[in-house]
């Protein structure tokens, strides 16, 4: 993706659509706390759900799956 996703307000399953990023695919993506890694679990017409799997290093033992948005740091598929 070019640009990435930082400021990109559309509907975060768009986001994902466009970038092939489908359930399973992890991302990460940082906003200044550290960074976070997360699981997407779903995606509709709209919105995309995943659950949290680590954060600033440390794994997240239990989290359940929520919508996100994607515009508020540049997220991008693990090894990127």
């Amino acid at each position: 993706m070019i640009g990435g996703t930082r400021h990109d307000h559309r509907h975060a399953a768009d986001i994902c659509r466009e970038n092939g990023w489908g359930v399973g695919t992890r991302l990460i993506g940082d906003a200044g706390l550290g960074a976070t890694v997360i699981c997407i679990t779903a995606l509709g017409t709209e919105v995309m759900l995943a659950r949290m799997i680590s954060h600033d290093g440390d794994p997240v033992v239990y989290c359940g799956e929520q919508a996100w948005r994607l515009g508020a740091r540049d997220w991008c598929r693990i090894g990127c």
